[in-house]
């Protein structure tokens, strides 16, 4: 009864085939949260530093809470999310999309402190965050 059942060469190319789209799909759905979460973070810090740019006294007060409620929001949904999962968290790619937008987000922070009221300024600066975060997601997406 030692007898192994051969497969021919093409059923050997239809389990291929059935591997590699379980492959990408498994990927696809690991990486998602995170896709999703730069998507989230760019939006959120985009609006949220150009209605502080523009606002002062209560109003700039409830932009910068609502920024902060958000942003703590998105972190713990993210680390729910990816429970389990290691898509790029340690990774390069990772390290390289936080720090885009870090730095993006940096810039408009300085924009908002020293030219605050300056729509356009304001305006550049706010649309660049999401410029270089919805990059960073779309280059995560079609990789």
């Amino acid at each position: 009864m030692d007898h192994t059942p051969t497969v021919t060469p093409t059923e050997a190319r239809a389990l291929l085939d059935h591997a590699d789209r379980l492959s990408h799909s498994a990927h696809n759905a690991t990486r998602w949260p995170y896709i999703t979460f730069i998507v989230a973070l760019g939006v959120a810090t985009s609006m949220g530093t150009f209605a502080m740019a523009l606002t002062t006294g209560d109003a700039f007060g409830l932009a910068y809470v609502s920024l902060l409620v958000v942003m703590f929001a998105l972190i713990i949904f993210f680390v729910i999310s990816i429970q389990g999962r290691s898509a790029f968290a340690r990774g390069r790619r990772w390290t390289t999309y936080i720090a885009s937008w870090f730095v993006s987000y940096a810039i408009a922070l300085s924009v908002m402190i020293w030219a605050h009221g300056n729509v356009l300024l304001a305006s550049l600066a706010s649309g660049l965050v999401l410029v270089v975060s919805f990059v960073c997601a779309a280059r995560e997406a079609r990789s």
